[in-house]
């Protein structure tokens, strides 16, 4: 029997642990988390309790234990992990050294974009004197150049808040260089790549909405039924270019895009990983491809040839995959979450970030879910249903979650995209 070791039990990890268990390998997940508060750990067959930094001890363990295959699934620092540990054993990894350096270093792709001529979102230097500070225009945004997930990550519309959000991301990682970008507002996609024998190739990409009232950068709801045509145009070769030249060759890649409000592209940041917001099983349902199968070959160094790449997917669509990612409104100790239970797991994947009596800050993810919708309006239905049925009070009987109402902002941008029930 085959021995997968999962490192952590970050987004999209349980998915992936059940499908390992689906093909009849033998899971194990490894981390310094308690098994209750670990949900990749309550479906695994077995677990360590051993720190994913601690790569000498886990390699050691991995050699007793017979391990045959080592993953995780889209923490950055656990696959930094991942990256070390299978060259040392030995072991396959989809993961290319290059690539990966782009992929964790905003710097290092914004200035790989530059040399070929990809358009960047303008930035100032970091102000070390009155001059530099006179020449910022706001709103900026201020981020580390390592941060993921908006960790760090702060928009700033005068200089106070500037200082401020400088001293967070230092606060994020003080050995991190940082970036302070102009700050603008537009579409945001996410751009993916897939990749066989060192050929990529474009398959589809995904929007998000945001709750209006809320930070922008909480993307509430997202979905894969999208217009891509100005992206084909105006990006997509440059992009591939670029992901082919930096030495992408196997799994999976995204380049993450800005249009802005006159209907400019700007690339800000690539990932050489599975996203967040996949399930596998929903994917699968409305493009046809299953990325988690195909990231778990490349986990256990099954090679696909070119000729086995996803085709690109194309409007009308006959559905789509969507993410529901339910944020804390406001800092607080969740005194219960109700009604997940309660939800079809044929139509709904759950993924309970936090769990009742654990304190969460304010923005971050509570719960996230994931489900498949045949037209525009399924879509807002089924959104409607969960946040209905799902029930998050903080301690003082206040709701946490932010909800994402935004019905009518999903129908505008979905309209021709999909196939729409004719109603006689």
């Amino acid at each position: 029997m085959k021995k997968l070791l999962m490192l952590g039990s970050s987004l999209a990890s349980v998915e992936i642990i059940r499908k390992a268990k689906q093909r009849g390998w033998y899971t194990i997940v490894t981390d310094n988390l308690s098994p209750e508060k670990s949900p990749g750990k309550k479906v695994s067959d077995a677990y360590w309790m051993i720190s994913t930094a601690e790569t000498d001890l886990l390699e050691a363990k991995c050699r007793e234990k017979g391990i045959n295959a080592i993953f995780s699934g889209v923490s950055e620092f656990n696959l930094d992990k991942v990256s070390i540990m299978t060259r040392d054993l030995g072991l396959p990894c989809y993961i290319d050294e290059h690539a990966w350096t782009f992929a964790r270093n905003k710097r290092n792709f914004k200035n790989k974009c530059i040399e070929k001529g990809i358009p960047v979102i303008p930035e100032y230097p970091i102000p070390d004197n009155e001059a530099a500070w006179e020449q910022i225009i706001y709103p900026v945004v201020v981020k580390p150049i390592n941060g993921t997930g908006n960790a760090g990550l702060s928009i700033c519309h005068n200089r106070k808040e500037l200082e401020e959000g400088i001293r967070k991301a230092e606060a994020f990682n003080a050995d991190s260089e940082l970036i302070i970008e102009r700050y603008l507002t537009g579409q945001e996609s996410w751009n993916y790549y897939f990749f066989a024998e060192g050929t990529g190739r474009y398959v589809y990409s995904g929007s998000v909405f945001k709750q209006p009232g809320y930070p922008t950068y909480l993307y509430s709801f997202g979905t894969s039924a999208v217009n891509a045509d100005d992206y084909l145009a105006q990006m997509e070769p440059m992009c591939s270019e670029l992901l082919r030249e930096i030495g992408c060759r196997d799994g999976i890649a995204w380049v993450q895009c800005m249009r802005d409000d006159d209907g400019n592209f700007y690339a800000v940041e690539m990932a050489h990983r599975m996203s967040a917001d996949t399930s596998g099983d929903m994917q699968e349902k409305g493009l046809g491809f299953n990325p988690v199968d195909w990231m778990l070959d490349t986990a256990l160094g099954v090679r696909h040839t070119a000729d086995m790449l996803p085709v690109q997917v194309a409007p009308p669509y006959n559905g789509a995959t969507c993410v529901y990612y339910m944020f804390a409104d406001h800092a607080g100790t969740i005194e219960k979450m109700e009604g997940l239970a309660d939800l079809d797991p044929d139509c709904f994947r759950v993924e309970a970030i936090k769990r009742p009596g654990e304190y969460v800050d304010q923005y971050r993810i509570i719960v996230k879910i994931t489900f498949f919708a045949r037209h525009t309006e399924e879509m807002c239905q089924m959104l409607k249903q969960l946040n209905q049925t799902i029930i998050i009070p903080d301690s003082a009987g206040k709701d946490l979650a932010i909800r994402f109402t935004d019905y009518e902002a999903v129908k505008q941008r979905h309209k021709g995209l999909m196939q729409e029930p004719v109603y006689l």
